[in-house]
């Protein structure tokens, strides 16, 4: 009898040693969706969007949502302070009820002071009962009105704005765009202070449009003189996904990278300003510097994660892809030879294969390296016209439709990745669409929120409910600090600005953005872990007007605000 006890002990001490579940990660997330009120169950969520929209110290999180289910609109989630949320989108006008939304962006548009909203849309089908279909909301421009009257109500202001494309009879006649959207942001691709909007578009059909502020609230359509359309240069400009722009060739102008699903990726190097107009080129097939070639991939991708992953000072890319292994790109900029990329999935251990939909980098545990998460949704195996009605002929695409488990990949430095998932608290098994990361309870680390596809048909589900899922970091003891910007030459929201944290032998930098992956956004701060380093040399930010400021030993465990010029 002792020694059936005694083995029986070990027994469970070995499957205590080598239990995934119980075993001891790098990294750590508790799921709170449901205590925090922000699971929403059946939702068919896009991606979430964190910004402090309120101005009220904590973040908030937006999703855009395919409402074509019974009492779905989309969701502004406002947070208390204490990872408590509550859907506020109707009270401050921003539900805008039988939406199709495909993504958004926050950014201040108009530089008041307050971030405001863009939102795409994709027009409805014809499933649903007579009298309830959805109607055909354009993609659309929310104002906030915060500075104006004291309260964080939006207004919509498209039409105003003059947000629509050149000559289209369609868009006049609706006011606003109105084809298939696939991801929208803000971006100020000149550097003249004022955000621009790039929108992306699903239909292979119906190319992107690139739109310019003329500095008074107003926008007009310069896709065709930029150089940036899409149907000379590859087949299927299916373009999914938030838009990806990062300034690749250090030369302080934000370049854009258009991933497409079932074409090529395409990377265009922005020229500046070219007499009264800004232009693109083209790298994609170049085979001497500067050179995209690496990109030239064809798949079902859907936006990409763009950072310095191997803290060598030039932005990388990881793009999840739904039906092939994801990839990770590596600048090469570095090692003097002119801008050219390696793609390095292979070695890196990052080319995960199950079906991915959105992606987020991130530095979850603090070391100083940026981690990736990617939500996946299984393969695209069946077709769209089989389960839901009412699509004309012509549409005819492939939908996952069976879940999988999303995957944690801890950078272990060097280009090296490690899958964590198991025991991480983050598996989260479903079919996955967008997720963002943010800090919600103020500790200092970066929580995440995924969304899940639930499909609807005649306002029916006809596949297993999906719930939006909310990873609250588990932390630990590591430093961090965070870097908030407000331009006053540059915009207000600081988006294209590059920041460099500098702690002994530790260099980083991060980029503003306002989207990634599949039209998710991270909360509009800068997070950079410090490991166990005690100081901070400084932090230096190179704004898009071309103003540096740097902050000498700011301190350990806070958010640093920085003021252009200030």
């Amino acid at each position: 009898m002792r020694i059936q006890t005694s083995l029986i002990a070990a027994v469970i001490l070995v499957s205590l040693a080598v239990s995934p579940s119980l075993a001891k990660t790098p990294i750590a997330f508790t799921e709170i969706g449901k205590k925090a009120g922000i699971n929403d169950p059946e939702l068919n969520g896009t991606g979430p969007m964190f910004a402090d929209y309120d101005q009220d110290g904590d973040m908030d999180i937006f999703v855009s949502t395919e409402a074509i289910g019974p009492g779905i609109a989309l969701r502004l989630w406002e947070n208390d302070g204490k990872a408590r949320f509550t859907d506020v989108a109707k009270a401050r006008g921003i539900d805008l009820p039988g939406t199709l939304g495909r993504g958004a962006a926050w950014g201040d548009y108009d530089n008041d002071g307050d971030l405001d909203l863009v939102i795409a849309t994709m027009p409805p089908n014809a499933s649903g009962p007579p009298g309830q279909r959805p109607k055909h909301v354009p993609s659309t421009l929310m104002k906030n009105l915060l500075k104006e009257t004291g309260q964080p109500n939006f207004e919509n202001v498209t039409v105003a704005a003059k947000l629509m494309r050149k000559d289209n009879a369609e868009d006049a006649k609706i006011g606003g765009i109105g084809n298939t959207g696939g991801g929208i942001g803000f971006i100020d691709y000149d550097n003249d202070g004022w955000l621009d909007i790039f929108h992306r578009n699903a239909d292979g059909e119906v190319d992107n449009a690139l739109f310019h502020s003329n500095r008074d609230g107003t926008f007009i359509d310069v896709t065709a003189e930029s150089g940036i359309a899409m149907h000379d240069v590859v087949k299927e400009s299916n373009s999914q996904g938030a838009p990806s722009w990062a300034d690749f060739d250090n030369d302080g102008d934000m370049d854009p990278l258009v991933t497409n699903e079932g074409g090529f990726s395409v990377l265009f190097l922005n020229d500046g300003p070219k007499g009264s107009s800004t232009k693109f080129t083209n790298i994609m097939n170049a085979r001497r510097p500067p050179s995209g070639l690496a990109f030239r991939i064809a798949g079902n991708t859907q936006g990409s994660c763009l950072g310095d992953v191997d803290n060598d000072g030039d932005i990388d890319a990881y793009l999840p892809l739904a039906d092939q292994a994801n990839r990770l790109i590596r600048n090469d900029l570095d090692k003097g030879q002119g801008l050219t990329f390696t793609d390095i999935t292979k070695d890196s251990g990052a080319g995960d294969r199950r079906g991915a939909r959105s992606c987020v980098m991130a530095d979850f545990d603090n070391d100083g390296l940026l981690d990736i998460y990617v939500n996946n949704g299984g393969p695209q195996n069946v077709l769209i016209n089989d389960v839901i009605d009412g699509f004309p002929p012509f549409v005819r695409f492939y939908i996952a439709w069976e879940p999988d488990f999303n995957v944690l990949l801890h950078n272990l430095g060097g280009g090296k990745f490690e899958d964590i998932t198991k025991g991480s608290g983050a598996e989260g098994f479903g079919i996955g669409s967008g997720v963002g990361a943010g800090d919600v309870n103020g500790d200092g680390f970066l929580d995440m929120f995924a969304t899940n596809r639930t499909y609807y048909n005649a306002f029916k589900r006809v596949n297993i409910p999906q719930n939006s899922w909310l990873f609250l970091n588990k932390a630990n003891k590591n430093n961090w600090i965070k870097v908030a910007l407000t331009g006053t030459t540059s915009n207000k929201s600081g988006i294209g600005a590059r920041v460099k944290v500098v702690s002994g032998d530790l260099r980083q930098i991060r980029e503003r953005v306002p989207a990634h992956g599949y039209n998710s956004a991270n909360e509009p701060l800068e997070t950079f872990g410090l490991g166990a380093r005690k100081s901070v040399d400084y932090i230096e930010v190179r704004w898009p007007s071309g103003i540096v400021q740097r902050v000498e030993k700011p301190g350990l465990r806070r958010t640093v605000e920085i003021v252009e010029g200030r």
